[in-house]
């Protein structure tokens, strides 16, 4: 039995054919993009932000300050300086409050000259006020105003 190789070369001449086809068409086939030739168009959009919100505005109104002015017919005012006259020489009686039945803290001498700190004070038929020297904050206490009189401190 003799072999046909006519069968066997056919064969073979068509696998060459498709394998030449299949070569030619991965050569003219479009060529695929790769990662790196790939191009990303970005938009940026903004993100959101709030709206303020206009609401109710309270706005101040000023307030009317009333500063009562109580005219008094007392001979000194706080801060005023006071001077010490007229004892003959005894010297004022300076007590631990306002009052005849109070302790002395010290007795203060004519000429002497003290800041009004507190007061006026009604009290035993007198009026007391607090008394305090501008050169020793020890020495202070209430006296009657009968013995006092305003001095002007340049």
């Amino acid at each position: 039995m003799k072999r046909s190789w006519l069968p066997l070369i056919i064969g073979f001449v068509i696998t060459i054919l498709i394998l030449f086809s299949v070569f030619i068409f991965l050569i003219f086939l479009p060529k695929k993009q790769t990662v790196e030739d790939k191009i990303a168009l970005i938009s940026v959009i903004p993100a959101l932000t709030s709206t303020p919100v206009v609401g109710l505005t309270i706005v101040p109104t000023p307030t009317i300050e009333i500063t009562e002015t109580i005219e008094n017919n007392y001979k000194f005012k706080v801060g005023e300086f006071v001077q010490i006259t007229g004892t003959s020489g005894e010297g004022l009686r300076l007590r631990s409050e306002p009052g005849r039945s109070f302790s002395v803290n010290f007795i203060g001498m004519d000429a002497e000259v003290f800041e009004v700190i507190d007061g006026p004070v009604e009290s035993d038929g007198f009026i007391w006020w607090y008394l305090e020297a501008p050169y020793d904050k020890t020495r202070n206490g209430w006296s009657v105003d009968e013995y006092l009189q305003e001095v002007t401190v340049p």
